[in-house]
């Protein structure tokens, strides 16, 4: 009979595994791996050639996984198409040969070429690893039917983090059998425990033009590729590291990026007094060099160093016209902050968090500060994954930041943590901030269930309440989303290294979003599916309630979506009904020559939406919605428009239209429009080399900004980027010139080149 302790003197963690036991709920304490969950590595024997073509002999008698089921549409059946993965592997590191099958070639979808891209778009493999076997921690490789690269760090069952960059490489090609890829992932890139002989495992292969995703492991619809608990094992590395002398080759001790930068600036030029441009600074050209490093202390921890910093290859950012008295959040784009990023989250996304890497580098409008250098620890010890970084800046307010960040493993994938923060200014002032929290996921008759928390305080120079705290429970899964959130923030808490959108309140929030199949609806749910619904997408209530600690509302939303689905294709529509109220307590701008007084206002909009198969040569999405705002009215508008041209061109056009009428004091209509337009350009000969040209444009700033880039890459680890930025006003009368085209307000040509050293 079983029984969920032996013993009468229980520890703490067997006394929740008591009560889990009896509640039904399962952790990974008490899980068991399905039938055909494992597979094995071989040593290749000859060598092995990256090119896509698996014609070596070796690849012939490896062990193969070929049993991939359907999560998606029909969970739990065989794959529409034949799929088989094999590993090797040799002195140098870990291959993976695919066969993606396919009875109409014809059919793949192979658009992007660009690194880290959306495959949204495209035919796909993935491969997760997770080298620790710790249930926490994995990365995921992905490939497309060009041999484009795509990889990421799991964070948690929901998310990854695509800004995790990997040294590997592969190849791919398409054929009359379908598709193949190959593979190759260094021993160095991985960190993994010395002598084991199993890793987890799992794959996934996407289907673009019938939206069908395969799994081997975890192929539920409420688990997927990130649910680390179901994965798969890849055993036989004990032989492996026997064959290549008694243990597998250990991580490079140091991998060395050091770079070497030249800039060349036009002058910046001020067109608001004198539409001739009043020039500010002039030319000016420029040399650098710098370094990054990455060493290894143990088998499972990584250092990483950076000497004087330089971002001139991140992502810009975009332009947005904020039509809210909030601040904007903008997501972190450079790598040295985006890498292991994970470990270092704490606090409510976009809302209110502890640690906000912006902070760092950059001032308050996201113009750069010199970076001198910086030092960043992540990885696991014991039971413990453990992060610290610490970062002096240099330019007119120096200072020295310092984040340092625990989480011990509990209940299966759960953990409970702690993070502090510390500023330290030139004048010897210090800001630390620091908290606990927890993350208890849990399966509850075969369905996820998340229960999570924090509790902050700020110790800086800011006054009032320091507290914050937060509670969530969360119920992620295929037939429905349904969360409820709980957040205090206390009016004097502001750490100076994290982000708060609003301090002094109480907000309850929350979702319950009910995607129902159509199989579930007995004959409605048959005349469904023959118009190829995929499933509903409904909302019963999404809602948002804010308090001032002091008393009173601060403001609130609430939404219903009575109509929504997915189509077989891809595509979805979607229809809301949104309820808004907005108590400012003070009078705030929400456009040039437009203010919203303090005061007490209620409206309700209607929304609808439209998005086509992301699979199809030309992609549409539509969002409108009309109704009214504050004292008046608006029509908003957002459409994003595609084009795909195998295998070399994308191009995306993205317009946002608001327009509004507020009434005025003297009894007319003011009438004003925000419009933002953006436009993007990839083209690519090659996987290894891709050409990008974004253009974006909003007459809140009457800027118009050009970012064009260039990426070449040599061999893994080794780039040359080639970047332009530029900026003209937009503001200038045709009488008086119109936009100055041959002299932008600012402008600047960067060449940056990345080497790439291993020991």
């Amino acid at each position: 009979m079983f029984s969920c302790f032996e013993t009468h003197g229980l520890t703490c963690r067997q006394v929740v595994a008591l009560v889990a036991c009896y509640l039904g709920i399962s952790t990974s304490l008490t899980a068991q791996a399905p039938d055909s969950s494992s597979t094995s590595v071989r040593i290749a024997s000859g060598e092995l050639s990256l090119n896509g073509r698996l014609d070596e002999p070796a690849w012939a008698i490896a062990d193969s996984i070929t049993s991939l089921r359907q999560s998606d549409p029909s969970e739990g059946s065989a794959g529409s198409e034949r799929t088989v993965v094999r590993f090797l592997a040799d002195s140098k590191g870990l291959w993976v040969g695919v066969w993606a099958f396919d009875r109409d070639p014809s059919g793949i979808r192979h658009a992007q070429l660009r690194r880290d891209a959306s495959f949204n778009t495209d035919d796909s493999f993935s491969l997760m690893l997770s080298p620790m076997a710790d249930k926490r921690t994995g990365f995921i490789f992905t490939v497309n039917p060009n041999g484009a690269l795509y990889d990421a760090e799991i964070t948690s069952f929901e998310s990854e983090s695509a800004e995790w960059d990997g040294v590997w490489d592969a190849r791919a090609r398409i054929d009359a059998a379908g598709w193949q890829a190959e593979l190759f992932i260094p021993w160095q890139t991985l960190r993994y425990p010395a002598g084991a002989d199993a890793w987890d495992i799992n794959v996934r292969r996407f289907i673009r033009r019938t939206n069908e995703s395969q799994l081997w492991q975890a192929w539920r619809r409420s688990e997927g590729i990130r649910f680390l608990e179901r994965a798969g094992s890849l055993r036989g590395l004990a032989d492996v590291a026997l064959a290549l002398g008694g243990s597998l080759p250990d991580r490079a001790r140091v991998e060395l990026r050091p770079y070497a930068a030249s800039a060349a600036n036009l002058a910046t030029r001020d067109f608001r007094n004198d539409p001739t441009g009043i020039v500010r600074t002039g030319g000016t050209t420029s040399a650098d060099v710098g370094l990054d490093a990455k060493l290894a202390p143990s088998p499972t921890l990584t250092l990483d160093l950076t000497l004087n910093a330089d971002f001139a290859q991140a992502e810009v950012d975009r332009q947005i016209v904020n039509l809210t008295r909030f601040p904007l959040f903008f997501p972190e784009q450079r790598p040295f902050f985006t890498e292991g990023a994970g470990i270092f989250e704490f606090g409510r996304r976009q809302e209110t968090q502890l640690f906000y890497s912006r902070r760092i580098g950059l001032d308050a409008s996201g113009t750069p500060v010199p970076l001198l250098g910086g030092a960043r620890l992540t990885g696991r010890i014991g039971r413990q994954q453990v992060g610290a970084l610490v970062a002096r800046e240099g330019g007119a307010a120096p200072s020295t930041d310092a984040v340092v960040r625990a989480r011990r493993d509990v209940l299966g994938r759960g953990y409970i943590g702690a993070m502090g923060t510390m500023r330290e200014a030139a004048d010897g002032s210090s800001a630390p901030a620091g908290g606990v929290d927890f993350n208890f996921p849990f399966i509850v008759g075969g369905d996820n269930l998340v229960l999570l928390g924090a509790l902050a305080v700020d110790g800086g120079p800011a006054t009032g309440d320091p507290v914050f705290g937060r509670l969530m429970i969360d119920y992620p899964n295929d037939h429905a989303d349904i969360v409820v959130r709980f957040d205090r923030i206390g009016d004097g808490f502001a750490p100076p290294l994290g982000f708060v959108r609003q301090a002094g309140i109480m907000r309850y929030s929350g979702n319950t979003a009910i995607t129902p199949r159509p199989r579930s609806l007995g004959a409605f749910g048959r005349w469904l599916s023959r118009h190829d619904v995929r499933r509903l997408r409904l909302n019963a209530l999404g809602w948002q309630y804010v308090e001032r600690l002091e008393g009173g509302v601060d403001n609130a939303s609430f939404t219903v979506q009575p109509l929504g689905a997915q189509f077989e294709d891809g595509s979805e529509f979607a229809v809301r009904v949104v309820q808004r109220l907005d108590v400012p307590d003070r009078a705030f701008a929400l456009f040039p020559g437009a203010e919203i007084a303090g005061g007490d206002y209620r409206w309700r909009r209607t929304e609808a939406s439209w998005n086509s198969s992301p699979g199809r040569v030309a992609t549409l999405e539509v969002t409108a919605s009309t109704g009214s705002f504050y004292t008046g009215m608006s029509r908003d508008l957002a459409i994003e428009a595609g084009l795909r041209l195998e295998p070399h061109v994308l191009i995306a056009l993205e317009l946002e239209r608001v327009a509004f009428t507020l009434p005025t004091a003297a009894g007319s209509d003011a009438r004003f429009t925000a419009n933002t337009a953006r436009a993007r350009i990839d083209a690519a000969p090659s996987a290894r080399f891709n050409a990008t040209l974004f253009t974006q444009w909003d007459n809140a700033s009457e800027r118009l900004a050009l970012n064009a880039r260039l990426r070449w890459i040599r061999s893994p680890g080794q780039e040359l980027f080639v970047v332009w930025n530029s900026n003209w006003p937009t503001f200038i009368e045709r009488e008086a010139g119109g936009v100055p085209w041959r002299r932008p307000a600012a402008g600047g040509l960067v060449v940056k080149y990345v080497h790439f050293l291993r020991y």
